[in-house]
């Protein structure tokens, strides 16, 4: 019989089995993944920037331009005839449009006459010229006479100034042949005083003629000018391009100061970058440009730099910052490079206002 009082033997107790499973490796890998790809990303990014990315400067403040040049007529007048249409293709010297001219040569054919005029004017005076020169001759070949009666006569005078003294002659007619003398003398004077009277009457008829002259001169001169300005009745292209701003029809009336239209020569186009001043410090003339441009996304030109300008776009403002006032604010400047285009085959496709992204290889160039 067993004892009630015997301590009953201990049950082994087994540990309840773990309900969570075990973290799988992946987990424990990614996080390391992602900062060895993000070590990697830094390491790469520093070589890059290292080896390739510190050698370019780029700027998307950068447009297509063109050497536009504007058309203004020379004279006033009604447009006419209108040989041009917006956004044609013309040729140098090819003629736009025609003003009237119905004035202009109006005015032509009166400046003529006024040459005529004066052509006529001057003829007078060169044959007034002539008839002096010969009222000179006249005056003197009178003194060349009047002095050789006056000497004539003082030889008499002293004959019978001798012929007194011996008593053969009469005091009556030495004083006759004394007078005839004296009448003598002056007709030499008058005869020099005739000669220099016709001499400053030629002298001052010279003078009138340089002013005649200078007057021919000047009528032609004007009918030069208004036979230009009847030319340019004629509008005229001065350089081959594209038209464009046409801002005239027919029958428009027209002034020196009007902009006619606006020719565009697509084949000088060039991209105008406006760079940091903080940019250019290594941007050398020569150097190669990347360019994309926004109208054709999928093409890569390539170009070169061709020139900076002398100031930056500030100094060319219609109103540019003063500084010396207290309200200061320092803003980063930009300077206006200019970049051709080296590989582009077909410059139409180029408009001017265009955007561009323009990235320049600093390592490039001379």
């Amino acid at each position: 019989m067993s004892d009630a009082n015997a301590p009953l033997p201990e049950a082994s107790v087994t540990p309840a089995a773990s309900t969570e499973p075990a973290a799988p490796p992946s987990r424990k890998l990614l996080p390391r993944l992602v900062l060895l790809a993000m070590l990697v990303a830094l390491v790469a990014g520093a070589a890059y920037y290292w080896t390739v990315y510190r050698f370019f400067e780029s700027t998307d403040n950068a447009y297509v331009k063109a050497e536009v040049t504007w058309v203004m007529p020379r004279v006033s007048g009604e447009v006419t005839r209108l040989d041009v249409q917006a956004n044609q293709t013309i040729k140098a010297g090819q003629v736009l449009m025609q003003l009237d001219d119905r004035d202009l040569q109006a005015r032509s054919r009166q400046a003529e006459a006024v040459v005529q005029i004066k052509q006529a004017a001057l003829g007078v005076q060169n044959q007034t010229e002539l008839a002096t020169q010969a009222a000179i001759a006249e005056a003197q070949a009178s003194l060349a006479a009047a002095r050789a009666e006056a000497d004539r006569l003082a030889k008499e005078l002293a004959r019978y100034q001798s012929l007194l003294r011996d008593g053969v002659t009469t005091r009556q007619r030495v004083e006759a042949v004394q007078a005839q003398y004296l009448t003598a003398q002056a007709q030499v004077n008058r005869a020099q005083s005739g000669i220099a009277a016709a001499q400053a009457q030629y002298q001052a008829q010279v003078a009138a003629r340089g002013q005649l002259q200078a007057d021919l001169d000047s009528a032609r001169a004007n009918v030069d000018l208004i036979q230009v300005d009847a030319g340019s009745s004629a509008v005229v292209a001065p350089v081959s391009g594209t038209v464009g701003s046409l801002g005239v029809r027919l029958g428009s009336r027209v002034t020196p100061q009007t902009r006619l239209l606006a020719i565009v020569p697509m084949d000088t186009a060039y991209i105008e970058a406006n760079f940091k001043e903080t940019q250019i410090a290594k941007m050398r003339v020569g150097q190669q440009v990347e360019i994309h441009l926004d109208a054709y996304p999928d093409q890569v030109f390539h170009g070169r730099i061709s020139s900076f300008s002398p100031a930056s776009g500030a100094e060319f403002s219609l109103l540019p910052p003063d500084n010396a006032t207290g309200n200061f604010n320092k803003v980063v400047q930009r300077l206006p490079v200019r970049i051709s285009i080296d590989d582009l085959k077909n410059r139409q496709s180029l408009r001017p206002g265009l955007s561009a992204t323009v990235r320049v290889d600093l390592r490039s160039g001379a």
